[in-house]
């Protein structure tokens, strides 16, 4: 008997809502009817209205992650331009440079660096085919970057004036006296000015540039300026410590200013 109830379950099941049904529909218009849905839609429509907000939650959360992606572009499309107007603004000052010095010089850009690196290069994009050569400066409109150390066809490898090995003779501009800068200080951005007498009035703020002594620099280029300065205990010399002018990290053009047998070359020398 339970056997058979439980085979004929699914039709009994069938009977049972078509009697429900079938009685639903012939009192549809009873009063009592009708009561019975207004209460039953007021009550699923007051959980609805209660649970409303879950089904916002999805929406929500992929207009939230649109604005997300909006604001990451829109960002990254920002710095792009504050990059692109900072470059911009550096080649117009580069070019106004270029216009007023004197010798002759080959423009480049900054393609890849390691300033604070083990090696400390950077790379130019020109090379022998520009008339580039090893040994000759590099500079920028606002002072001196580096050497070339290695010259390539289109490219070459600049040690810049921050390495361990660098050093280029300077005067203190108001002073007139001589000295020598050099990279070997572990403070990015710092150089040492070495050499210079405690007679010497130094001071914080004195400008620094390049004497007519080096091989590899022309004259009055800026260095830096002095930022701090000391006595150096058992020495007749001062310790002193430059800002350069020309920060590294920031600089994307420079220009080779070329040379031979370590003089300058105008470029405009008379017959």
């Amino acid at each position: 008997m339970i056997d058979l109830l439980l085979r004929l379950r699914t039709f009994i099941l069938l009977f049972v809502l078509l009697a429900i049904s079938s009685f639903v529909m012939a009192n549809a218009n009873r009063s009592l009817m009708r009561g019975i849905r207004a209460q039953t839609l007021k009550i699923v429509g007051a959980v609805e209205y209660q649970i409303s907000w879950a089904a916002e939650i999805p929406r929500s959360l992929r207009e939230n992650q649109q604005l997300r992606d909006s604001n990451l572009r829109l960002t990254n499309e920002l710095n792009r331009l504050r990059i692109a107007g900072r470059e911009n603004e550096d080649l117009r000052e580069a070019l106004g440079w270029k216009r007023s010095n004197e010798f002759e010089t080959v423009p480049a850009r900054i393609i890849a660096r390691e300033p604070y690196g083990v090696t400390n290069f950077f790379t130019l994009d020109v090379g022998r085919a520009q008339g580039v050569d090893m040994d000759m400066a590099v500079i920028s409109h606002m002072g001196i970057l580096g050497r070339i150390v290695q010259v390539s066809q289109n490219y070459s490898e600049v040690m810049p004036y921050l390495h361990s090995q660098f050093n280029v003779p300077v005067m203190i501009d108001t002073l007139g006296a001589v000295g020598i800068v050099s990279g070997q200080t572990s403070t990015p951005d710092s150089l040492i000015l070495s050499n210079i007498v405690k007679t010497q009035n130094v001071r914080t703020g004195q400008r620094v540039v390049t004497h007519d002594a080096s091989e590899v620099f022309p004259p009055n280029i800026p260095v830096g300026t002095i930022t701090a300065y000391r006595a150096q205990q058992g020495s007749n010399f001062w310790e002193i410590r430059i800002q350069p002018a020309a920060p590294l990290h920031t600089s994307h053009f420079a220009f080779v200013v070329l040379h031979h047998s370590g003089q300058l070359q105008p470029e405009n020398t008379a017959e």
